[in-house]
């Protein structure tokens, strides 16, 4: 055996030594990050017993039927809110011109329904609708395809003003059309802005307004909301 081979062979026993160590510490490595990737997804349970703050939903004590009112939807024609039975809805009320708060609530609509229907059966979610309050520029097509570019299971739906102010009424959502801000505006101007509530109504499968998300909105803390209120509607209901 040469000299050279002599001083070769020890380190040729070292490698493997070597080599089982970086593999361990490459292993708990990736352990490591696994461990966090997962502790970030968990979230605590949602403690079912706690009340909801009010800032987030307003129950009504005594529940109010919806009106019966006609709207129209596209693709649908004319359509009765009796047509709400069987389902949660939640109405939203804007007009598809709104410069912000109307992207912005909808957008919100939108992460709360992707958080829900990661937590609750199909036949648990609640029906989004919006509902034009400015049917003088919002055709019903023009609607649904404005709700559709926020979430595909939207539905837009406007009416008549009478019908509109029936609808509203009992609950307190209003709006008013604002004077256009162009001094040169006749009174024929198309180019106005709406002032109106922001406030979502909760509506139950048996078309009684069950309560109010008042503003501002938490995707997050309407999505636990909503979960609460149903599993207590479903609890009590089993109860009787």
């Amino acid at each position: 055996m040469t000299n050279e081979q002599h001083e070769t062979d020890p380190d040729l026993k070292k490698k493997p030594a070597k080599n089982s160590r970086v593999t361990k510490i490459l292993f708990l490595m990736l352990v490591l990050a696994l461990l966090i990737t997962i502790f970030k997804q968990l979230k605590p349970p949602t403690d079912f017993n706690k009340p909801i703050s009010q800032k987030t939903y307003i129950g009504l004590p005594d529940r109010k039927p919806l009106p019966a009112v006609t709207l129209e939807q596209a693709g649908k024609g004319k359509i009765s809110t009796e047509t709400f039975q069987g389902k949660w809805h939640m109405l939203l009320f804007g007009y598809t011109f709104c410069p912000d708060v109307c992207p912005v609530e909808l957008s919100i609509l939108h992460k709360m329904m992707d958080q829900l229907r990661k937590r609750l059966p199909a036949e648990q979610l609640p029906q989004i609708v919006f509902i034009s309050v400015d049917p003088e520029r919002d055709s019903p097509e023009g609607i649904e395809k404005y709700v559709k570019h926020f979430d595909s299971d939207f539905i837009g739906v406007t009416g008549e003003d009478i019908d509109l102010k029936v609808l509203t009424l009992p609950f307190g959502i209003s709006w008013m059309k604002e004077r256009s801000t162009n001094p040169e505006a006749n009174t024929a101007d198309k180019h106005y802005l709406v002032s109106h509530s922001t406030t979502i109504v909760l509506v139950n499968p048996e078309t009684n307004v069950t309560g109010f998300f008042p503003a501002p909105h938490s995707e997050h803390e309407m999505t636990i909301a909503y979960e609460k209120i149903i599993k207590k509607e479903k609890s009590n209901a089993v109860e009787k």
